[in-house]
């Protein structure tokens, strides 16, 4: 087998040297050389997806809200890595904001190795992992379950290690093909949103019931945004494919959005992607701006908008190009459309607290066409380079991951 020592032995380096190492790892079928790849099937997959759990994981979530209610819990810590840890930084923002139950964010090497000061008895720890294999986030599920916590998996893998591992498990199958994290993400979230509803109208939290109205509309935004922003998205990869890197500004919920949209980026195209908090951009990123540095800000509700804005037009007059990615009824969709060299609309208008779930389509297709467009496979995460394939296996070997 492989081993950090010696990732590649002579058996799999011809094994890859044929296919991909990420088509092996995903267990895909053949390999796709040019568009359309098999990501984005997966992609156009994710609107049917949320109808199917949004009409069958009901019940599920209910059951689980029943136990975090009548269980007490006061706190809640959610904790995964990469794609993973980023859904954890999402559930760690609508927490508080939709229950009034305290949440944070811990990455799990972290979460493992620095385990914060917590009354076990009243402390819930949520592990997102798609694979449900990732060795980290096992290990940090063990760790709070020897405390004594509450533990809960959201996972896209039935029956994985973290899933036995954890008290409780909220799993949705996806079954993706191939590619970066893609319809693993949208699902959790989605699945974690409805979970913090169902604990929100447990707890009689009024505020959560106009939020759960609303939900089933992430479904027809996302259609929409296929139908109508898809081929919008492609031109805009078509200009900037020459980019050296893109950095993108979300405040609120949508930080969750940016973090997992250059990640995107960074995986299927292969550049280097920077997310910032509205705040941190003006304090961090101006020294940065450049004619080949491309800046998107993401659609804020409210006042929190007027930063957004201003990040663009900072941006602007440091020769960036801009995008601004708003929704077409937003209430500050023109003021940031007004400021940038560029728009991405989604139609229609959703609160911002469900925003991410939609929100991953557009850079999940930003990644994949600028992937495209500067001659990549954004199947592969590059494992279609051996020194790349040698670094993946360097850092998980054969079944850590």
């Amino acid at each position: 087998m492989p081993t950090r020592d010696h990732p590649i032995p002579e058996w799999l380096l011809q094994e890859v040297a044929q296919t991909p190492l990420w088509y092996i790892i995903r267990e895909a079928g053949e390999p796709r050389t040019q568009h359309p790849y098999v990501l984005l099937d997966e992609i156009h997959r994710q609107p049917g997806q949320w109808a199917e759990i949004l009409g069958s994981k009901g019940p599920e979530v209910d059951r689980l809200a029943d136990v975090i209610v009548d269980g007490g819990v006061e706190q809640v810590i959610f904790t995964g890595c990469g794609s993973a840890f980023f859904t954890a930084i999402h559930g760690a923002f609508i927490f508080p904001r939709l229950t009034g139950i305290r949440a944070e964010a811990i990455e799990s090497f972290e979460l493992t190795h620095y385990f914060p000061s917590v009354d076990p008895a009243r402390t819930l720890v949520v592990a997102h992992s798609g694979t449900g294999g990732s060795i980290e986030t096992l290990e940090a599920v063990r760790a709070a379950a020897a405390r004594g916590c509450l533990t809960l998996t959201i996972t896209n893998t039935p029956s994985s290690s973290v899933a036995r591992a954890a008290r409780h498990s909220l799993a949705y199958e996806t079954r993706q093909a191939c590619g970066p994290c893609i319809s693993v993400i949208s699902t959790r979230i989605l699945l974690q949103t409805m979970l913090a509803l169902a604990v929100a109208a447990r707890r009689g939290v009024e505020s959560a019931q106009v939020v759960a109205a609303t939900l089933p509309g992430v479904v027809d935004a996302g259609r929409a945004l296929l139908d109508q922003g898809e081929s919008r998205i492609w031109e805009l990869a078509k200009q900037h494919r020459g980019a050296e890197s893109f950095m993108l500004v979300g405040s609120g919920p949508n930080y969750f959005s940016a973090r997992e949209g250059t990640l995107k980026i960074e995986e299927q195209a292969i550049l280097v992607g920077k997310a910032y908090r509205t705040g941190d951009f003006h304090h961090d990123a101006l020294s940065l701006v450049a004619p080949a540095r491309v800046v998107i800000g993401i659609e804020a509700a409210g006042s929190a908008n007027e930063r957004i804005v201003d990040a663009l037009r900072a941006a602007r007059e440091g020769e960036s190009p801009t995008v601004a990615v708003t929704w077409s009824d937003g209430a500050g969709a023109s003021d940031l459309a007004q400021v940038a060299d560029a728009q991405i609309a989604i139609a229609g208008r959703l609160p911002e607290i469900i925003s991410p779930i939609p929100m991953t389509l557009v850079f999940q297709l930003l990644g994949y066409y600028l992937g495209v467009e500067r001659g990549f496979n954004p199947d592969t995460l590059r494992t279609d380079h051996l020194p790349n394939a040698r670094a993946w296996l360097t850092s998980f070997p054969l079944g850590t991951h």
